[in-house]
């Protein structure tokens, strides 16, 4: 009997370890498949392992990771949570994903428990971290306001596969789809889509596109083109394309690189690779310079901080190129960065998962100088950005609108293509009634009527949130708008009240020039309450320029954009107390 019992055993113990190989042996070819980007049936096969019962912080990992990979966040929490609840200690980049996917999911709070820990294991040297060690996440009112006042909508070309990378090429747009391939076209790639084509409409206005076609000449090929740019005078094109790998079979895809192509007799032909591309490695999202004489782009290649990471090369007048050269830890991170776009002004817009933002990607800008180098980066906020990913940004800074694009509200997390419009393109009265659900909902603390005392600012009494303009602006924004409220919520309240608003510019460009932007910041913020139905004889208007400056920018002293924009405020001094 005890024998038979020791077979019985040792015949248990057999078919689990067979069991255990199968699984092993399927774990095996789904990394095969996912190494080579074949997520979706990698996914496949790491689903139907854990489905029996396959218990391994390792296949929780690559679960995680598929769903991460395709920007599925919400599914990616799920195996992300069996991960940290085995008590394993995994690599950092975890603590970072699971993060990112919590507050994608609207979980911010848990996601800044995991972002605290992700930063407290990585290594600080690389990084600028200032605002990040001050706080790890980002709510609304934290972002700056410079890059908060837009209204945005999706354009009527979207399909239902992904649209994005759009660019804005005189009244034209060039823009990637999987959504315009022919009736019957079957063709399709590892997240279930259609290879990607680049295509152009005509611009009618900022938010009527029409007429999408696909691109003239020898652009578009049976796989993936992407992320057009254009030398200043249109002639010249780079663009992302990738192929199959020469010689193999099935679904090896090689790694996207960069082209040239010229324009002759409206086609774009006499295709050419770049020749730093490497068969090895990404290289992808070109953007020129407004001068044409610097290429940006997106790199996994050697010297990159993290899964890719934004370089450039001089491109000389033999056509000839330097060598790639990283952008720095100061945009670039242990995460994704990606699709550069530099506007006609010289900011630097680009995608991170790494900088601090919502969750997925965020898009972010950057002063670059004369010399090429790099201010604060800046994230652009909402509505802009979003927990969902925002990317490929385009901006025409003569007009004040653009596009971008996002995979928020969109049940299948694909791209598509918004408009946007910045706030001193609003009409009259727009911005309030952009944001006037939120100022039916403002709940004032309307001070006691004696600290109402000549000489003190109102604004200090109600704990304003500073009344920042944008630089060379003069416009009031929505977000200045829902602070106006609170002051004229105090003037109905006490009509004796009588302001003198008292506006600041930075240091930066004349003295004679700041002081008439100031006096024009004044008068706008004094209409704007005129508007609601202040008495203008209660409101005065006085520009200061650059006289008065809260900290040691004055001229000369190299600051960073953070500290120039606290010098240009406005102040609500009382004038006139309320009688008694």
């Amino acid at each position: 009997m005890k024998i038979k019992l020791i077979y019985i055993t040792l015949f248990l113990l057999s078919l689990s370890n067979l069991q255990a190989q199968v699984e092993e042996a399927g774990v095996k070819k789904a990394d095969q498949l996912y190494n080579g980007y074949e997520y979706l049936k990698a996914r496949d096969i790491y689903l139907k392992v854990a489905n029996r019962g396959y218990v391994s912080a390792y296949l929780y990992k690559k679960l995680g990771d598929s769903y991460f990979k395709t920007a599925e966040y919400k599914e990616a929490v799920k195996w992300y949570e069996k991960l940290f609840k085995l008590g394993v200690d995994p690599e950092p980049e975890y603590y970072f994903r699971y993060a990112q996917c919590l507050k994608a999911s609207g979980r911010r709070e848990e996601g800044d428990k995991y972002l605290q820990k992700y930063y407290s294991l990585v290594d600080d040297k690389f990084r600028n971290n200032t605002i990040r060690k001050k706080s790890y996440i980002l709510y609304d009112n934290d972002i700056p306001l410079e890059y908060s006042s837009y209204k945005i909508d999706s354009l009527s070309i979207n399909t239902e596969f992904s649209d994005f990378a759009p660019v804005i090429l005189k009244d034209k747009l060039i823009f990637a789809s999987a959504g315009y391939h022919p009736v019957g076209y079957k063709k399709k790639w590892q997240n279930g889509q259609p290879y990607f084509d680049l295509y152009e409409a005509k611009i009618n206005a900022p938010n009527d596109v029409s007429g999408v076609r696909p691109l003239p000449g020898d652009i578009n090929t049976e796989y993936h083109e992407s992320s057009a740019t254009f030398t200043p005078d249109g002639k010249t094109m780079y663009f992302s394309r990738n192929s199959f790998k020469p010689g193999e079979k099935g679904s090896n895809l090689s790694k996207l690189k960069i082209y040239r192509a010229e324009k002759i007799n409206g086609e774009w032909k006499t295709v050419e690779e770049l020749p730093f591309n490497s068969e090895n490695f990404t290289y992808t999202h070109p953007a020129l310079s407004p001068d044409g004489k610097r290429l940006y782009f997106s790199s996994d290649m050697p010297g990159s901080f993290g899964s890719s990471d934004i370089w450039y090369v001089e491109i000389y007048e033999d056509n000839s190129y330097s060598y790639p050269q990283n952008l720095g830890p100061k945009v670039n991170t242990t995460e994704r960065e990606n699709f550069p776009y530099i506007s006609k002004d010289n900011k630097l817009y680009f995608a991170s998962d790494g900088q601090l933002g919502y969750g997925g990607l965020d898009i972010f800008v950057a002063d670059i100088d004369k010399n090429g180098m790099i201010g604060d980066i800046l994230n652009l906020g909402k509505p802009i950005n979003s927990p969902q990913d925002d990317f490929s940004f385009t901006i025409d800074t003569k007009h004040n609108y653009g596009y971008f694009a996002s995979s928020r509200n969109n049940a299948k997390m694909r791209d598509n293509i918004y408009v946007f419009y910045k706030s001193n393109e609003i009409k009259k009265g727009d911005a309030k009634d952009l944001f006037s659900k939120m100022k039916d909902s403002i709940k004032v603390a309307i001070p006691k009527q004696e600290s109402i005392v000549k000489g003190k600012d109102l604004g200090k009494l109600l704990d304003l949130k500073p009344i920042y303009f944008e630089y060379g602006h003069y416009d009031i924004g929505p977000r200045a708008a829902i602070e106006l409220e609170k002051v004229i919520a105090v003037l109905r309240k006490y009509p004796d009240v009588k302001l003198e608003i008292r506006s600041h510019t930075d240091s930066r460009s004349s003295a004679a020039f700041n002081m008439k932007l100031s006096q024009k910041r004044a008068d706008a913020t004094r209409q704007y309450l005129i508007d609601s139905g202040i008495d203008p004889s209660r409101i005065t208007a006085k520009g200061y320029g650059e006289t008065q400056l809260v900290n040691r920018c004055k001229d000369g002293v190299k600051c960073t954009e953070m500290e120039h924009r606290q010098n240009r405020r406005s102040e609500f001094i009382i004038i006139q107390e309320e009688k008694k």
